[in-house]
């Protein structure tokens, strides 16, 4: 594949940009995710003061040249923890821009923000949008009274309802938990192609009970998996990721993720530019405004046809936003802009921001391509017999037809170190949990009935 990578112009600056006459620090967390070091570029090359919460020293973020320094903190899936150094360190360091870079993260702050809002500065909803959002079953919910199509879904209470809906439910079904809220150890759901499994997998998928307490009375229920209809005619993800400003206004891009590790269940490692039509704009307005959500999203949608049908949402900094930014769509620089509480210097990165989307449209070649993760994949798949060599190379040609196009998230011209640090970052889990590593690339056969079972 080639090696060119696409690197957005961007104008000179927002238009209020002279309002600061210095920027006031972001701090960042969950250093090892994509979507962290897309973050501390964007906003490091505008000349804001990264602060990097890290507790993994080969995390790709943290080679980062925009990475101003380094904090160690607990992961934000060990909630108490977390939250309570944060507390600490907003006491100890006053004033940073804080935006999640994971639902946990996010829950917490919203959760919080009352008292984290004296120390740092936030754009964060309210508890209750998060909760519509993060469990699926309201999301759902949210979704069909906005207008928005939606897979068919069952929410079994035990065992027995799940025995009925095996009986009657047409094959394979995925059995997805609620929400991925603290700890479900990366269980992201798993496909059942089996009558006779259904029960055993969705079983082997409860929520600890002592966690689903953790979370409150604002998450009751979310620890019994939901059952939703599977849609095989495709791997693609159809993907909507924008902003949306407190006060409602929207900018959005869409793009297919087409391939994902492990692959049809987990994270999106190439992506293309898509368009989005106007109902599933229309609808998704519609369904942020009246869960009372702003700041960032990604919504995921599987196609069937003409039906384009919302499956999840990611509200806070995403793996891929890095392809975003490439396309004009500044989602760091807009989060930071709204915890100031600058409505002016906003609205005028909105603007900006929507006649850079407007000129992406006509870009289709752009695509996203983590390239270390899809070099792996389609060189042991076919070593395994996982994969075709007429799918390999149809793979091939692709990347080839796309290569002066590509974003890749971690190597860019400008900062090259996190590339180098994320094949020793690999490298290092392969050591550490080597079936896995080989399962996540897909070159392990499933388990029967078809799903990847938490263990």
């Amino acid at each position: 594949m080639g090696s060119s990578v696409v690197t957005h112009q961007r104008r000179t600056g927002p238009p209020a940009a002279a309002h600061f006459t210095s920027r006031a620090p972001a701090l960042l967390c969950d250093a090892t995710w994509y979507g962290t070091l897309a973050a501390a570029r964007d906003l490091g090359s505008r000349g804001v003061p990264i602060t990097l919460a890290c507790d993994e020293g080969l995390a790709p973020s943290r080679w980062s040249r925009y990475v101003t320094s380094t904090v160690r903190c607990p992961g934000t899936r060990k909630h108490d923890r977390f939250l309570s150094w944060l507390h600490d360190f907003g006491d100890r360091n006053p004033g940073h821009v804080l935006y999640p870079t994971s639902d946990d993260a996010a829950w917490l702050i919203s959760k919080d923000r009352q008292a984290l809002a004296a120390k740092y500065r936030l754009y964060a909803p309210p508890l209750e949008a998060l909760a519509t959002l993060l469990d699926k079953a309201r999301l759902t919910e949210a979704a069909r009274a906005a207008g928005l199509d939606v897979a068919e879904t069952w929410l079994p209470e035990n065992a027995s309802d799940v025995e009925r809906i095996a009986r009657d439910a047409r094959f394979p079904l995925f059995v997805k938990p609620r929400t991925q809220l603290l700890g479900t150890e990366g269980f992201k759901g798993g496909r059942v192609d089996r009558r006779e499994d259904l029960v055993r997998i969705w079983s082997a998928s409860l929520m600890p009970a002592e966690r689903e307490l953790q979370l409150g009375t604002s998450m009751q229920g979310v620890g019994r998996p939901l059952l939703m209809e599977c849609y095989p005619t495709s791997e693609t993800v159809f993907t909507v990721d924008g902003f949306v400003a407190e006060s409602g206004q929207m900018v959005a891009l869409g793009c297919n993720k087409l391939l994902q590790r492990p692959r049809r269940l987990g994270a999106g490692i190439i992506f293309e530019h898509a368009s989005i039509p106007s109902r599933v704009v229309l609808g998704l307005e519609r369904m942020l405004r009246e869960a009372g959500y702003f700041g960032v999203f990604d919504v995921e949608f599987v196609t069937d046809g003409d039906r384009v049908m919302l499956i999840d949402i990611n509200p806070r900094f995403y793996n891929h936003m890095a392809f975003e930014i490439d396309r004009g769509l500044p989602l760091p620089w807009l989060s930071y802009l709204g915890a100031l509480g600058d409505g002016e210097a906003l609205e005028s990165a909105l603007q900006a921001a929507r006649a850079d989307v407007q000129e992406a449209a006509g870009a289709r070649r752009r695509a996203y391509v983590h390239r270390l993760p899809t070099r792996l994949m389609l060189a042991l798949q076919g070593l395994f017999g996982n994969m075709s060599d007429a799918e390999r190379l149809r793979w091939r040609a692709w990347l080839g037809e796309h290569s002066g196009h590509i974003t890749d998230p971690t190597t860019t011209a400008a900062d090259r170190l996190p590339g180098v640090a994320d094949v020793a970052f690999h490298l290092l889990n392969f050591l550490r949990h080597p079936r896995a590593f080989v399962r996540d690339l897909g070159c392990v056969r499933p388990v029967s009935g078809g799903a990847h079972v938490r263990r």
